[in-house]
């Protein structure tokens, strides 16, 4: 399972490549609009239904149907109703641990039936039994807090799993398969907070978008997973990346989203909206060095191409009217390759 989504670098270089053959379906790209800049208003209210980072169980369970996009109270119910059903079980051990196990037998037993790497929506766990490390960890999670035991995830750089603390003890779950894990079989480990760990759910569609090439609807739920963990507070610049996240934090792999859209209008041919793009952006989530690689690429490919184009006098005027936009550096990069061309064609 990959838990982080992949990362297109931005090349100042003219990148030869039908729109056909990368992306067949314009839409993809967005096409006649730009994906949305505003995180979706559940996202906000879900971010300040916790106090000090502790959300009930039942908050949970309604953020991870909302965080796999359907968010209704049929699949809620069914969370409810499995925790009661559980509860009810004249076999419920009476120990915190052997509680946390006998609920994963159940789940294993009644609602989990085969493994699928990339499926990580609760509500497709609970219509199908289908399920991978992120969705059978955070129903498990819930499951377990609906009973007051102190549950908590954990990450590694490609898998997930739970946590339990008993007493002092700490015990590793891993969901997919039912058993105990020693946490010496994983490096680099983290313990996260479980909104965190449900925001997961998130992060792992956005990955699979973007494998599947659809930066364009990538971008909402990298905004939506930043609003949810950070409020209001969702933009980042270099300067103020927190040290606490392991492996990255969620507002630059929003900046990661954002940008692998404007690289994908550029693979496509499309600098004219890469330019809007990083123009309507960039006033909501700014981040100067890495906009200008991005707009430096735009105007640098699309002057190339007119160059390629025996169009040196269209390269000249796009270069000025775009000046505004690029650093000196840049600007002096670019005018240096059109005056070459210029030179060459006298």
């Amino acid at each position: 399972m990959n838990l982080k989504p992949s990362i297109v670098l931005v090349l100042i270089l003219l990148i030869f490549a039908s729109q056909a053959e990368i992306y067949p379906q314009n839409r993809a790209l967005g096409r006649n609009t730009f994906p949305r800049l505003e995180p979706d208003p559940k996202a906000l209210e879900f971010a300040h239904l916790g106090t000090d980072d502790v959300y009930s169980w039942t908050a949970l369970a309604e953020i991870s149907l909302w965080a796999s996009g359907n968010l209704s109270r049929s699949n809620l119910e069914k969370i409810k109703s499995i925790a009661e059903t559980i509860k009810k079980s004249p076999d419920l051990p009476k120990t915190d641990e052997e509680a946390a196990r006998f609920i994963l037998a159940y789940m294993h037993k009644n609602i989990l039936r085969s493994y699928s790497h990339h499926q990580t929506r609760i509500d497709t766990l609970l219509s199908n039994g289908r399920y991978n490390c992120v969705s059978s960890a955070v129903l498990f999670m819930i499951l377990c807090k609906s009973f007051g035991l102190i549950a908590d995830g954990v990450i590694t750089k490609d898998h997930a799993f739970v946590t339990i603390l008993i007493g002092e003890t700490v015990i590793y779950i891993e969901t997919t398969n039912s058993v105990h894990v020693p946490a010496r079989n994983y490096n680099e480990l983290q313990i996260i907070s479980p909104i965190e760990f449900v925001s997961l759910i998130l992060n792992n569609r956005i990955s699979e978008l973007e494998r599947q090439n659809r930066y364009a609807d990538a971008v909402p739920l990298a905004i939506d997973r930043a609003a949810l963990l950070f409020g209001e507070s969702l933009t980042i610049t270099a300067e103020s990346y927190l040290p606490y996240f392991l492996f990255a934090d969620p507002r630059e792999d929003l900046m990661d989203r954002l940008i692998n859209y404007g690289s994908a209008l550029l693979r496509a041919n499309r600098e004219e909206d890469c330019l809007r793009w990083a123009e309507n952006a960039s006033s909501k989530y700014p981040h100067p060095e890495r906009w200008q690689e991005l707009i430096a690429a735009a105007v640098n490919n699309r002057a190339v191409r007119f160059i390629k184009e025996r169009k040196t006098t269209e390269a000249r005027n796009f270069l000025e009217k775009n000046k505004i936009l690029l650093t000196e550096t840049n600007y002096t990069s670019i005018d240096a390759i059109i005056t070459n061309a210029e030179r060459q064609n006298r």
